[in-house]
């Protein structure tokens, strides 16, 4: 039978951030934020912005584009810090989380970008989780 504990969420865990490991990337760690009030409406706005453009068409924003947006609403709303990630083989030289926070616009690193939205919907994932645990106890 449903309980009110199931569906609810740690909202705090959402607007904090939590350490989430990737595990396509093992050793790779993000602390992220979940999809917060304020990265929900960054989105909307900067999306609404863009399709001026287009007519108000938000399907017609160029990829380019839009994944620029994107690397600016990780950048400014999820992606708190960085572990894990070495400049060299040796990891003798970590990249910090403001050299990786530049690089998710870059094409060539679609796949940080990829692995900050996934940090990003584990968090909200697990927030729900975990108030659902915390509820149990």
């Amino acid at each position: 039978m449903l309980s009110l504990a199931d569906l609810k969420t740690d909202s705090a865990a959402i607007a904090d951030g939590m350490w989430v490991k990737i595990d396509k990337y093992p050793g790779l760690e993000i602390k992220s934020r979940g999809y917060t009030d304020q990265f929900v409406d960054a989105q909307a706005q900067r999306l609404r912005k863009a399709a001026e453009r287009f007519r108000g068409d938000v399907s017609a924003i160029p990829n380019a584009v839009r994944r620029q947006i994107n690397a600016g609403l990780l950048r400014d709303f999820l992606v708190l810090d960085v572990k894990g990630l070495h400049h060299d083989r040796e990891k003798k030289n970590p990249v910090t989380v403001d050299e990786f926070k530049e690089l998710l616009g870059n094409p060539d690193y679609r796949e940080l970008m990829a692995a900050c939205w996934e940090a990003a919907a584990l968090v909200t994932t697990q927030a729900s989780e975990h108030a659902e645990e915390a509820e149990g106890n």
